[in-house]
């Protein structure tokens, strides 16, 4: 049954991109600094701590991290989309975007 007030929508597919721990197999014998909190890589999951105050705030009002933030120990290595922020359930499918964006300009660069 439906509860007062409720909406139903009728969909195909429901996406789910947050909420998992990432699936690290294809770099773990890379050189990636991993955050022990998040499982994203580290200079990322430090900008997304500051940029939010350490936690919590509004995952809407989000900014994409700087391009340096994208950037590993191993050369030419990006960990971008839902796997870059690790269990962070603030990952939005936008930064994503830019995140691909940001990486393509960094490999533009001689």
């Amino acid at each position: 049954g439906e509860s007062a007030g409720a909406e139903s929508v009728a969909v195909d597919e429901v996406v789910s991109c947050v909420g998992f721990r990432p699936d690290d197999g294809l770099w773990k014998e890379l050189q990636v600094h991993v955050c022990y909190a998040t499982g994203g890589p580290m200079k990322l999951a430090a900008a997304i701590m500051a940029s939010s105050g350490g936690g919590g705030g509004d995952c809407l009002k989000q900014t994409a991290a700087d391009s340096s933030a994208l950037t590993n120990v191993e050369p030419g290595f990006f960990v971008i989309g839902s796997k870059s922020y690790g269990r962070n359930s603030a990952f939005l499918l936008t930064l994503g975007c830019s995140q691909v964006r940001q990486v393509l300009e960094l490999l533009a660069q001689p």
